[in-house]
C-alpha cells in the first residue's frame, strides 16, 4: 500500500534546514538530505512546497527556486526563471527573469516540460 505525501523544503530564513514529508494519513517524516527519513522534528520557520517537477539531475524543484529553462531544441540558449505558485492561476509557474513571461509548469496533471529542459541554478528567497 502506498501513501500520497506532500514534500516541503524547510528553511530558517534564507538557509535550508532540511525537508519534510507530510503523508495523507497524517504521518510526518523529516530529513536533512532527502535520503534518510525519520520522525525527529527539524527546526524551521519557513517552508517551500515541492512543485511536482524534477530537473535534469532528478533534483526536486521547489517554489522559490531559480531554474534554467531550455528555450529551443538545442542545449543553448537557456532562460533563467523563478519558480513559484501563482495564487490567481492556482498552479506552479516559471517566470522568466529577463522579460517576466510566465509559463505554466503543468497542464492538468501532466508536466509541460521534460525534466531535461530544466536545470536547478539556485534559490530566490524573498523576505517573507
Amino acid at each position: 500500500m502506498t501513501h500520497q505525501f506532500q514534500l516541503f523544503r524547510l528553511r530558517i530564513d534564507h538557509t535550508v534546514a532540511g525537508y519534510l514529508k507530510l503523508f495523507s494519513n497524517g504521518i510526518v517524516e523529516y530529513s536533512k538530505d532527502q535520503f534518510w527519513w525519520h520522525g525527529n522534528p527539524i527546526e524551521y520557520n519557513q517552508k517551500d512546497l515541492f512543485s511536482g517537477q524534477l530537473d535534469r539531475h532528478n533534483r526536486p524543484l521547489f517554489e522559490n527556486d531559480i531554474v534554467a529553462m531550455r528555450t529551443t531544441i538545442k542545449s543553448q540558449p537557456k532562460s533563467n526563471c523563478r519558480l513559484y505558485f501563482h495564487e490567481e492561476r492556482g498552479s506552479f509557474v516559471l517566470e522568466q527573469l529577463d522579460n517576466q513571461n510566465i509559463f505554466e509548469l503543468f497542464a492538468g496533471s501532466e508536466s509541460i516540460f521534460h525534466k531535461n529542459e530544466l536545470t536547478f541554478i539556485g534559490f530566490s528567497f524573498n523576505d517573507d
